[in-house]
């Protein structure tokens, strides 16, 4: 599924639409600032989480140990949750 497809349920969740109430009943630059830099952060967790999923999918050969010589492998997809500039990463 490609990210434009997915782009109207990410615009119509809560938390982007409470975001876009407040910014019309902002009375005051600053709040509208603050309001419209939470809502771009919010399509930034998104995004970034979007291409950590279809990587996390991808088939990826791993390569062989440079002093041993097996070849390394992963153990496993596992869910995580990071801190990133953009807020935290499910």
């Amino acid at each position: 599924m490609s990210l434009t497809s997915q782009l109207p349920a990410v615009l119509a969740h809560h938390e982007f639409l409470e975001q876009a109430e407040a910014l019309k009943e902002a009375t005051s630059l600053s709040q509208m600032v603050y309001i419209v830099l939470q809502m771009g952060l919010y399509l930034a967790r998104w995004l970034l989480e979007d291409e950590l999923s279809r990587r996390a999918k991808t088939v990826f050969e791993w390569p062989r140990c440079s002093t041993c010589g097996t070849r390394l492998h992963s153990k496993g997809w596992e869910s995580r949750q990071m801190q990133t500039l953009v807020g935290n990463i499910y």
